[in-house]
């Protein structure tokens, strides 16, 4: 037998097989009809989808994709690409498990962003984060042009390198025993491991949400950090604060009940805010759904858009081109356009009193604020709305010209306290 004998005889075969095989799948023109139809539906939802997506910025959450994300982590850390104190748990499949989507109710806290999603861990449910590096995202090691190998500082360079990174965002000067703390770095005396713990560690250094949570865990001011697996880290789930939507009409009636609720809430958001003046922290996008309860304790869902004050200054007044004042805002944080050189020189104008005030205290005509209602009583009305737009000189702030001032929130919170021992009295009388 010859070579090309031996060649046809094996394509012959192959013909066969393949004639076969298209026997086997070959659809009746109904089943073919069917078959087209759904692939072209198919089709239509994703082309909408990343249409959708691109347009609006919504994010579209499956489960199935979250699985997949955590399988991925999980075979990076078997293969000791990644470290982490709670990869093994995470791992494990049995201690945590049901991974899915936010709550519908949650939804809103997450616009165009698939790098975080539920779990549930033992008990209770928690917040997975995804450490995904931004476009600001600076490298740790480099790569020796000549021997192409990958370099790394030494563990005293780097904790000098951190320490240098958070003095420059935050304006905070940490002792070595706090960083050491926050680094937790991992198997020194193998270098591979060492060198994954160095990266996955300054990835979420570089996570804002991550670095303020751990930052001021002893306040308890930020969700706390369970554990991390390479750029995941687990974080507790707040207790949603929930609120009638019926006060959206005012011709509905609002339980006393319900409205005292409201009351303890916004007292509660006033706390928190004086705990964010207190260390200096300004939230530049506030939403209704972002409060959350934790061990009596109102806290902020969502930390990527809570910085410094001295960082979001620097931010508003870094000298971009702007033709009107909205250029030079940063989401609710507002500032004022230099039409003269037209450039963004000055800081930040407005607080966190105001924003809260009039977004989520007063809101507007359409959506009324949680403290708008028919029981509203006018002198509550009449300090809200010097609040969401500061005009007269008391109610100015002292350091930010469109802000609300301290004299104003103490006005609005002593008339807060007076309607909650009110409510409180004619509910138990």
């Amino acid at each position: 037998m010859t070579i090309s004998d031996s060649a046809s005889g094996c394509l012959k075969t192959l013909s066969a097989r393949l004639k076969t095989m298209t026997r086997k799948f070959r659809f009746s023109p109904r089943r073919r009809y069917y078959c087209a139809m759904m692939c072209a539906t198919v089709m239509v939802l994703l082309v909408v989808a990343v249409i959708g997506y691109l347009l609006t910025g919504v994010y579209y959450c499956f489960d199935v994709l979250i699985e997949w994300k955590v399988s991925k982590i999980c075979n990076q850390y078997y293969s000791n690409e990644i470290t982490g104190y709670m990869c093994p748990e995470l791992c494990a499949g049995d201690t945590i498990s049901e991974f899915q989507c936010p709550y519908r109710n949650q939804a809103v806290l997450y616009p165009a962003n698939p790098n975080r999603f539920l779990a549930r861990k033992a008990q209770q449910y928690v917040v997975l984060k995804h450490a995904v590096p931004d476009v600001n995202y600076e490298q740790l090691s480099w790569i020796d042009s000549h021997r192409h190998e990958e370099h790394f500082p030494t563990e005293t360079e780097y904790v000098g390198i951190v320490r240098r990174y958070i003095a420059l965002r935050y304006d905070l000067q940490l002792p070595f025993d706090k960083l050491n703390s926050l680094l937790k770095l991992k198997n020194k005396n193998n270098h591979v491991l060492f060198h994954a713990s160095m990266r996955n560690s300054w990835n979420l250094i570089q996570n804002n949400e991550y670095l303020l949570s751990r930052l001021y865990e002893e306040k308890e001011i930020f969700p706390q950090v369970i554990g991390t697996c390479g750029d995941l880290f687990l974080t507790e789930l707040l207790e949603t604060v929930e609120f009638d939507e019926r006060r959206y009409h005012f011709t509905n009636h609002i339980d006393l009940s319900k409205w005292r609720y409201h009351i303890k809430v916004a007292v509660l958001i006033l706390d928190y805010l004086e705990e964010m003046a207190q260390n200096r922290f300004q939230m530049c996008s506030v939403l209704l759904a972002g409060f959350g309860i934790s061990d009596s304790r109102m806290k902020y869902h969502d930390l990527r858009y809570i910085t410094t004050e001295a960082s979001i200054d620097r931010k508003l007044s870094d000298g971009r081109w702007c033709e009107s004042d909205a250029d030079c805002a940063y989401y609710d944080c507002r500032s004022r356009c230099n039409t003269t050189l037209r450039q963004c020189t000055n800081r930040l104008l407005n607080n966190n009193l105001q924003i809260v005030c009039e977004k989520i205290f007063r809101g507007t005509a359409s959506a009324p604020g949680i403290l708008v209602t028919e029981k509203s009583p006018n002198r509550l009305l009449r300090i809200l709305e010097r609040c969401a737009k500061p005009v007269s000189k008391a109610d100015i702030d002292s350091q930010r010209p469109w802000g609300a001032s301290k004299m104003l929130k103490k006005q609005l919170y002593n008339e807060l306290t007076s309607i909650y021992e009110q409510l409180a009295s004619s509910i138990y009388s």
